[in-house]
């Protein structure tokens, strides 16, 4: 009773007002579409007879009783082909509109349920809809012309019902072709005429298109126009007709263009790379086969080299050592006087000749070896203090010779030294008869070992002799490498002294390094690490002191103390 007060109030409201609801009823339909149930104003509403509204009842078969209400129809529509109609738009959850005989304008839509289901929902739309779709096209026409893009909304019949400026702007079409009214067919032609669609018949042209239109089917292309614009053309069915947006893409579609063109450039760029790099990668890989080879040579070479010193150095050895000692004999007049002066003048350069070679052999010997990896150092505990004053020994005749000062700076308590004494001893000497043999007549020689603050064994030997140049000084540890011109160089050697210097401390973890200034004299720092020195208080026993290669016997208790 309450509801149907309410129908009456509803009924008593003016369309226009305000305050008007439209009048809304609902029918509910299962997955295969047939009626559920419905409310008591969904027959009242579309006028439904009572075995309409009877559970079970198709949805199609109710659609079908409004279809023959429409008093839009038109004559020669048959009555099936408008259901199919319906059923395409309600399906794409679009509204279906159809007006009464008492004028009344009736939406239909539907909403799919979570069971598969569908519920129809009809509703008054009179006071929304008057004047069918020619009175939404005067609503629109002020909407639609502030729009970017270009639009055209055509009926059934596909005549013109609304567009705006910017769809005359972006077809070129004359303003006359733009009213209400006008045939499709008429703005294809016009195209066509003009050529837009290229060669061939105008008309065949224009029933081409026209027949595609009649199909209300959705639609997108992109047409490129004769002035070059690219337009993209969107058309999407509505009920009685079907409405166009037009936009124009030809900044977007040269930037597309600029891209893929830019993208073939770029794999064109990557293709030539490819071939690039394949060829780079052959010929490294060429270069690696060449060098491997040249490897394989290289070590073999190497290998004849050691073999062909080890031989030599049994072949020179054994008659060096004759001609040493013979000639000693003889220098020293063993048996008896020589007789003549000369003869023993002549002694004396043998046996500094024959020792003269061989240390260049030794130190040949010795280069060869630490190229190859084959000297070991025999590791002991070493008195650094008799170690350097044996080494001083050795050398202090030939400074006395040339009037050279030699001083010596040695503390008292200093700690022992870890490492080989025999190649120790070979880089003292290496470097004090270096620093005699560089020095000028009258010159002075000072040889130093102190511990750093960092507690590393330093040897510093400075002379004030000819100097080193410094294009030289970065060279003078290479092999085989002497300061100073061939020709003019006044010191005999091989130039293999410092290498074998730099060579064992490096063995021995130190550093070496040379100042040099010409004409005024060379400074040579060797550091040991301070792993190596070991302080005389934590040995629990007294090692051995070593105090020269002859010495160095067994190795004292402590196996390692850094």
């Amino acid at each position: 009773m309450g509801k149907k007060k309410h129908h009456n109030e509803m009924g008593n409201t003016h369309p226009t007002s305000p305050l008007y609801l439209p009048k809304q009823a609902v029918a509910f339909f299962n997955a295969n579409h047939a009626l559920i149930a419905c409310d008591a104003d969904f027959q009242e509403i579309l006028g439904l007879a009572s075995d309409l509204v009877k559970p079970n009842t198709p949805l199609s078969q109710i659609l079908l009783s409004c279809v023959e209400q429409d008093q839009q129809a038109k004559p020669e529509e048959k009555n099936n082909q408008v259901l199919d109609e319906w059923l395409y738009f309600l399906g794409l959850g679009q509204p279906v509109v159809f007006q009464k005989s008492n004028q009344l304008l009736i939406q239909l839509r539907t909403a799919q349920m979570t069971d598969g289901g569908l519920s129809l929902i009809v509703s008054d739309a009179s006071s929304c809809l008057v004047g069918g779709l020619t009175a939404i096209a005067g609503q629109l026409q002020t909407v639609v012309e502030s729009i970017t893009q270009g639009i055209s909304l055509f009926d059934r019949n596909c005549n013109l019902v609304l567009c705006n400026d910017r769809f005359l702007e972006l077809m070129d079409f004359p303003r006359e072709l733009g009213k209400p009214g006008t045939p499709l067919a008429d703005l294809f032609r016009y195209n066509a005429e003009k050529g837009e669609y290229g060669h061939g018949n105008v008309e065949e042209q224009v029933n081409e298109r026209m027949a595609l239109s009649y199909k209300f089917e959705p639609h997108y292309l992109e047409r490129t126009r004769k002035n070059g614009s690219v337009v993209a053309v969107n058309g999407n069915p509505v009920q009685d007709g079907f409405v166009t947006t037009y936009t124009d893409v030809t900044a977007r579609k040269k930037a597309a263009e600029a891209l893929e063109e830019a993208n073939k450039s770029l794999e064109k760029r990557v293709g030539l790379r490819t071939v690039e790099l394949q060829a780079e990668l052959l010929h490294r890989i060429e270069t690696e086969e060449r060098l491997t080879k040249a490897m394989g040579k290289e070590q073999v070479a190497s290998r004849a080299k050691t073999e062909f010193l080890a031989n030599m150095s049994h072949e020179l050895r054994t008659p060096l050592n004759c001609i040493i000692g013979f000639s000693e004999l003889l220098k020293n007049e063993a048996f008896g006087p020589l007789g003549q002066e000369r003869y023993r003048d002549y002694s004396v350069d043998i046996n500094d000749a024959g020792v003269h070679l061989l240390e260049v052999l030794n130190d040949v010997l010795d280069v060869s070896k630490l190229e190859t990896g084959e000297i070991d150092l025999r590791e002991c505990e070493i008195d650094l203090i008799d170690l350097m004053n044996s080494s001083y020994k050795m050398i202090v005749y030939r400074a006395e010779s040339q009037n050279i000062s030699f001083n010596l700076d040695l503390p008292e308590d200093l700690p022992y030294l870890y490492g080989d004494p025999r190649r120790i001893k070979q880089i003292l000497i290496n470097v004090l008869s270096n620093a005699v043999k560089f020095s000028t007549a009258g010159g002075k020689v000072s040889a130093s070992i102190s511990l750093s603050d960092s507690g590393d064994m330093c040897f510093d030997v400075v002379d004030r002799g000819i100097g080193i140049s410094p294009e030289d000084l970065v060279l003078v540890m290479e092999p085989f490498h002497q300061a100073g011109e061939a020709l003019t160089r006044s010191h005999d050697g091989t130039g293999l002294g410092l290498h074998i210097v730099k060579s064992l401390v490096d063995l021995h973890g130190g550093t070496v390094q040379i100042e040099s200034q010409l004409d005024e004299g060379t400074s040579v720092h060797i550091r040991l690490p301070s792993t190596r020195v070991i302080d005389k208080k934590v040995l629990s026993n007294k090692p051995e002191k070593i105090t020269d290669v002859g010495k160095a016997g067994t190795k004292p208790g402590v196996q390692s103390l850094y």
